[in-house]
């Protein structure tokens, strides 16, 4: 079960019900099936998050399958000033000799994927900052893959597509060679109804029915380096929908969750100087639920009697999530928003806040308010990522993607990033020259 965040564009409301280690996402896969009881039981918006690894409840992630990226004892750290190659494949943007090697594969003709390449390359990692300051540091080729079947490739019922790992990066060898296949950034388009994910490999589905390219760039917006910011330590920052029996989606457990770049615990330190006392929490239209001492209460604000979260005008949900046997160690209690729009932050970075809710589910802080905000919000929705997920990005192409990555100043990130990889992103294990080679 390859990835870990997908997209399905919002438009749709499309249902996700995520099991666990659903093969399509380093966001998020879709199931497909009626929701039980316990599971999220609203139409949630894209589902390009960590579902695809987890379970509606919250399971964590598993690296049991041929997508792992779990280490051997063999494998070393990658050295300073050391990218991968693609030996025998000539770009058709950028030079050989950059860093950072970007693959899109056309898996059996797919639909408008000369378009789709072109508005990637040019109005996404040429277009969009951080991507667009270091454009001299991509380089961009394309190969064509034949066989679905024979490539391992199946489709999720939410109209997305995932393939054996093994399987692609062999035909890949095959056609282009590398030193080390998992330092090459790998895109695969292919025939489907609606979806993307990312991981060791981004899996673009692309429908024969859009009537035109233009449509299909519309619905595809921005995905492709939504889906590599996954890979450079980006989380999603949408919400996944809510549990019909009242208990909060917790997606990621919080530590892991907030080992991404642009998620945080209370306050965001990472962007924010201070941040407002639980007690000064009164602006949302949630901050009823830390109010609420029993489940019922709880459980039953702004729901229908089926369960059913009521929503803003902006579509946020506006009820709230019960925690069994924990107290959220923000709000102090165990009812707490099942997702916040109320920034607590102060002095934060320009652009940014301090909001409840993020990578799937309610237990991290994040740096967007909203769908429009930022790319790994809202990919289809916004212009560009939110100023924190920014800066990110920016430390993480210099210190692993430049002439800075031997420095002293990028010591430390270095070292962090390993850790953050070998510990938090267990899709992808390398990115430049930061992780671990094959």
């Amino acid at each position: 079960m390859p990835a870990l965040f997908t997209y399905p564009y919002r438009a749709l409301r499309i249902l996700s019900v995520f099991s666990l280690l659903m093969a399509l996402t380093a966001c998020g896969g879709g199931g497909g099936t009626e929701a039980p009881d316990d599971t999220e039981l609203n139409p949630t918006p894209p589902s390009y998050a960590p579902g695809d690894n987890s379970d509606s409840s919250g399971g964590t992630p598993s690296t049991s399958d041929g997508d792992s990226t779990q280490q051997s004892p063999e494998s070393e750290d990658v050295a300073a000033g050391n990218y991968a190659t693609l030996e025998r494949c000539i770009p058709f943007a950028g030079n050989s000799e950059a860093p950072l090697k970007v693959l899109f594969a056309n898996l059996d003709g797919a639909p408008y994927f000369d378009e789709i390449v072109q508005d990637a390359v040019e109005n996404q990692f040429q277009g969009l900052p951080p991507f667009s300051e270091y454009s001299g540091q991509f380089a961009f080729y394309q190969i064509d893959l034949q066989g679905f079947a024979s490539l391992g490739c199946s489709r999720n019922s939410g109209g997305g597509f995932y393939c054996d790992t093994d399987q692609i990066h062999s035909d890949i060898l095959q056609q282009c060679g590398s030193n080390d296949i998992h330092g090459v950034m790998k895109v695969v388009i292919a025939e489907g109804d609606y979806g993307a994910s990312g991981g060791e490999i981004i899996y673009v589905a692309s429908d024969r029915d859009w009537q035109d390219s233009d449509t299909a760039l519309h619905q595809l917006r921005n995905i492709v380096i939504h889906e590599v910011g996954h890979n450079f330590g980006l989380a999603d920052l949408y919400d996944g929908g809510v549990n019909a029996d009242g208990t909060a989606v917790t997606g990621w457990p919080s530590a892991l969750s907030r080992a991404w770049a642009n998620l945080d615990g209370p306050g965001c330190a990472k962007w924010c100087n201070s941040f407002k006392p639980a007690s000064e929490y009164t602006q949302s239209a949630n901050a009823t639920c830390p109010t609420l001492t029993d489940k019922a209460s709880c459980t039953s604000f702004n729901r229908s009697a089926e369960g059913e979260c009521e929503t803003d005008d902006e579509g946020n949900y506006t009820c709230c999530g019960w925690s069994e046997d924990t107290e959220d160690d923000y709000f102090g209690g165990q009812c707490t928003p099942a997702w916040g729009t109320e920034d607590i932050g102060q002095d934060c970075l320009q652009g940014t806040g301090c909001f409840y809710g993020g990578a799937y589910g309610n237990n991290s802080w994040r740096p967007a308010k909203s769908w429009s905000d930022s790319i790994m919000y809202g990919a289809g929705h916004s212009q560009a990522f939110d100023a924190a997920s920014e800066r990110a990005l920016r430390e993480t192409i210099r210190c692993c993607a430049t002439s800075d990555d031997a420095t002293s100043s990028c010591a430390g990130f270095r070292a962090d990033y390993l850790t953050f990889l070998q510990d938090s992103q267990p899709y992808k294990n390398r990115v430049g020259s930061c992780g671990i080679s094959s």
